[in-house]
């Protein structure tokens, strides 16, 4: 169990961030303490009480079976952070880039099959069917950005929804850090390759060009790895705010280590030198 989700008691009407942190302070940290509590007595109201158990109820129920469905009606968006440990393997990371048109260019997918890149002209139409199979997805702006762009190229096929979508530029303001995703990076020492220092999305727009138009293999390489870069490192940015917001809650909670992309930094050497 992480001890993420089931510390959330904003699982029905009448709980919202403020009474649950309330709840934290009374010391109901659990659903537990929560449940043996209110089998002495009014915790909050009898009527919200009841709601709240019946609520942890369900959850308890969706969790044990995997539904992930459920756990995502049953908590607020806001909140859907929780939902990612209990679920690493359905989650995918991904970011695109895009032309001055904004039409995607080049989409980085980190999930459980590995990493991929997708490729205007070359592989792009393979994408929607690469995300459906992941039921959360986790981005950085993306509900801002990535995902309405993708949604307007792919509005005569149609495009996926995922049940639960993470846009860390959100969940990264509640831990404190400010700035893009490269900034969050360097202030998190998930640092790039030197040849990949001050590359940015300006950048990507000209790497594409002197690929697509001069066919410049070493300029495509460049905008895949970097792009790649920006879907792995994603998941390291979360897995560190959710034990940063963990801290700031004061939780008792054994720290685990975040992702370490080295594991998977072999494949995305061969994916930029198959590149051309």
């Amino acid at each position: 169990m992480s001890g993420f989700l089931e510390r959330t008691f904003q699982l029905s009407k009448g709980v919202g961030p403020y009474r649950e942190r309330d709840l934290w302070a009374r010391g109901y940290e659990t659903w537990e303490q929560f449940e043996a509590a209110a089998s002495k007595g009014v915790v909050m109201s009898k009527t919200i009480d009841e709601a709240t158990l019946s609520s942890i109820a369900q959850a308890r129920v969706a969790l044990a079976r995997n539904d992930l469905a459920t756990l995502a009606a049953l908590v607020p968006p806001r909140e859907h952070w929780r939902l990612y440990p209990h679920f690493v393997d359905q989650a995918a990371f991904f970011d695109i880039e895009a032309d001055g048109d904004n039409v995607p260019t080049v989409v980085g997918v980190m999930d459980r099959q590995g990493v991929a890149t997708f490729r205007r002209g070359l592989s792009m139409h393979e994408l929607p069917a690469r995300l459906a199979q992941s039921p959360i997805w986790v981005t950085f702006n993306g509900a801002v950005f990535d995902v309405p762009v993708l949604e307007k190229a792919f509005e005569e096929t149609g495009f996926p929804k995922p049940l639960v979508h993470v846009d860390l530029r959100f969940l990264v303001r509640r831990t404190g850090l400010k700035g893009g995703l490269k900034g969050i990076e360097e202030d998190l020492k998930l640092h790039r390759p030197p040849h990949l220092k001050g590359v940015k999305g300006f950048d990507a727009i000209r790497l594409w060009r002197e690929w697509n138009d001069q066919k410049n293999v070493t300029a495509l390489r460049i905008l895949i790895e970097y792009n790649l870069y920006d879907a792995i490192n994603l998941r390291s940015v979360l897995e560190w705010c959710q034990w940063r917001l963990a801290e700031q809650f004061a939780w008792q909670l054994e720290r685990r280590s975040i992702f370490e992309r080295g594991e998977i930094l072999y494949d995305v050497t061969k994916l930029v030198m198959n590149a051309g």
